[in-house]
């Protein structure tokens, strides 16, 4: 193989390399959003809906008799979704008051600028995302 050659085919496989990365570093936010989310009681009652009247080839009357049950489903969902939500900012709050005290009263300083800096990262992250999680203003902010 000619050196020109070589240096060609090291040079496309950069570009190829470069390219991926490019497209990886710009889809990567999107995919995320889109693909890795819980879903939201509406879509997953839909899809539940969806999958039981294709498979099962539900009569009409079934299908309104199912419809309501599924919605409530996907709600009680929201709600627990919420609730363990709480009980985990309060579990990493409690964490906090734990570490805090046995830190020097220079080291909670430092700390507290951590957690708050970390709590307005997470918000930051959940207001660009369109997550919906509900961060209360003092919550601890979710664990990456």
């Amino acid at each position: 193989m000619s050196k020109s050659r070589w240096t060609k085919g090291i040079l496309y496989a950069g570009l190829i390399f470069l390219a991926g990365a490019v497209t990886g570093t710009l889809l990567a936010p999107w995919l995320g959003r889109t693909f890795m989310r819980p879903p939201q009681p509406r879509e997953l009652a839909f899809h539940m809906l969806d999958r039981l009247q294709t498979g099962l080839h539900l009569t009409p009357e079934q299908k309104a008799k199912i419809k309501p049950i599924i919605e409530a489903t996907g709600t009680d969902m929201e709600t627990i979704r919420r609730e363990t939500a709480a009980r985990v900012h309060e579990r990493i709050g409690k964490t906090n008051e734990q570490i805090s005290a046995l830190l020097t009263p220079e080291q909670k300083v430092e700390f507290d600028q951590m957690e708050e800096e970390h709590r307005q990262r997470a918000r930051e992250f959940h207001r660009q995302h369109h997550h919906h999680f509900d961060l209360p203003p003092d919550a601890p902010a979710p664990a990456p």
